[in-house]
Formats: C-alpha cells, sequence, structure tokens
C-alpha cells in the first residue's frame, strides 16, 4: 500500500497545508490513541469505598 499515492488521490499534493504528510498521519495515530484512551478510562467503574 503506497501512502503517497493514497494522498495524492484524496489531496493532489503531498503537503496539505503546507505541512508534510508524515505529521498529519502522526497527528491521526495520537488522536486514535487518544479517544481510544478516554473511552476506555470513561468505562472503568469506580471502586466502592472501604468505609
Amino acid at each position: 500500500m503506497n501512502w503517497n499515492s493514497i494522498w495524492n488521490t484524496l489531496f493532489n499534493c503531498t503537503e496539505l497545508l503546507g505541512i508534510d504528510m508524515g505529521f498529519w498521519v502522526s497527528l491521526a495515530i495520537i488522536l486514535i490513541v487518544v479517544v481510544v484512551m478516554n473511552i476506555t478510562f470513561w468505562n472503568i467503574k469506580p471502586l466502592k469505598n472501604a468505609e
């Protein structure tokens, strides 16, 4: 799979807003990690107090 050809097909350039494709791929990966972490931590049930 050639990411450069997919990117060129979608945006007709190798850069979007003057920023390299690697930046946008990295940003997308970080966004996915953050969303998965939020879903995981918001679904954890709180511990009951030992009192």
